[in-house]
């Protein structure tokens, strides 16, 4: 439906975006996950037609929207701060876009009724907006956009200014909303969590250039590159010193790994407890353990003093103490090999039907 062809964009010479490349198909909610400064929101502009590229375009169905205004363009936008106008009431700032577009008074009633249903506020039309809570005012900001029927929904960090038990709360509703009303969706967000509760796919970004693209749980179990690893949290990795065939040669060990690749991801959930006489096996002092709930991080130091970290499970029993003596070998497919740079080019192109 939407495809973003080569973009390029730089501020005041330094570069921003470097040559973009990304494809969202109808109904799919895609989220521009990375971490501040690495582009999104810029890129989620240059789509509204807020920003001027140097180079590139932005095609929708086919065609180019090079020269076509932001109010022509069919796309609905929600920030993080909301932008409802104080002035006016729950439904007045729900129609305020239909307004614009001069539907008649009914139409536009009808309209804000919908919306304000699908987010779950029917009979909120009279409200005060400043009386409302943080979670209604998020659900208002969502129905003003919803309620022009956008061809693009978008969303820049529309959840950034509540609360952590609100945010959680509120970001699978907002995901079940889009999915209900049928819209395809651009998300940018930082927090890693919000964005595998509501994509179907994940385009990381780091320093303008896209690291990697696909489904959520696909780039949590296998990500491509030493960035989007260390991003989600998966710090146990080890560069390359050597290679002995298809044997990486590591600070801890030889892994098998298909080359090319600059380091080995162990990822945590594939490390488990063995002999220390065991092939393979990595053997350490435990430094730190960590309740959270379901699991344990348990922190291992290697006698090269590379820290690993694995997730215990609760139901294995108790995990070893502080200061105990432990070896762990990684289960098959848990060993990943790493890239510096993103496959191909400055970018990656991602589609998910």
């Amino acid at each position: 439906m939407l495809a973003v062809r080569s973009v390029i964009v730089n501020y005041e010479g330094q570069p921003v975006l470097r040559g973009i490349d990304l494809e969202i198909a109808h109904g799919q909610i895609m989220c521009l996950l990375g971490p501040s400064g690495g582009g999104k929101s810029t890129l989620l502009r240059v789509i509204a037609g807020l920003e001027a590229v140097e180079a590139g375009d932005v095609l929708y169905e086919g065609q180019s929207l090079a020269g076509v205004p932001v109010h022509r363009r069919g796309f609905g936008l929600m920030f993080q701060d909301f932008a409802l106008f104080p002035h006016l009431n729950v439904a007045d700032n729900v129609g305020f876009g239909l307004k614009m577009q001069g539907l008649n008074r009914d139409e536009r009633r009808r309209r804000v009724q919908e919306a304000l249903a699908l987010v779950g506020l029917s009979g909120f039309e009279q409200r005060d907006v400043t009386r409302l809570s943080g979670g209604e005012r998020q659900r208002v900001a969502l129905a003003r956009s919803l309620a022009p029927r956008p061809r693009l929904l978008m969303l820049d960090e529309p959840l950034g200014s509540l609360d952590v038990v609100l945010r959680e709360r509120l970001v699978e509703e907002v995901r079940s909303i889009i999915k209900q009303a049928g819209l395809t969706a651009l998300y940018v967000t930082h927090d890693q969590r919000e964005a595998f509760a509501i994509a179907d796919s994940i385009a990381i970004l780091n320093a303008g250039v896209i690291e990697q693209v696909g489904e959520p749980e696909a780039i949590y179990r296998r990500p491509a590159t030493i960035f989007t690893a260390r991003f989600l949290g998966l710090h146990n990795v080890l560069p390359i010193m050597s290679w002995q065939g298809q044997q990486a040669e590591t600070i801890v060990g030889s892994f098998a790994i298909q080359p090319p690749a600059e380091a080995v991801l162990l990822h945590p959930d594939g490390l488990r407890p063995c002999a220390d006489s065991d092939s393979g096996a990595i053997a350490g002092q435990v430094t730190a353990r960590t309740f959270l709930g379901d699991v344990y991080h348990v922190q291992l130091r290697h006698s090269s003093d590379f820290e690993l970290l694995l997730r215990w499970n609760s139901a294995d029993g108790a995990p070893p103490g502080v200061g105990d003596l432990l070896a762990v070998k990684p289960n098959a497919g848990s060993c990943i090999g790493l890239r510096e740079q993103p496959h191909g080019s400055r970018s990656a192109v991602g589609f998910v039907s």
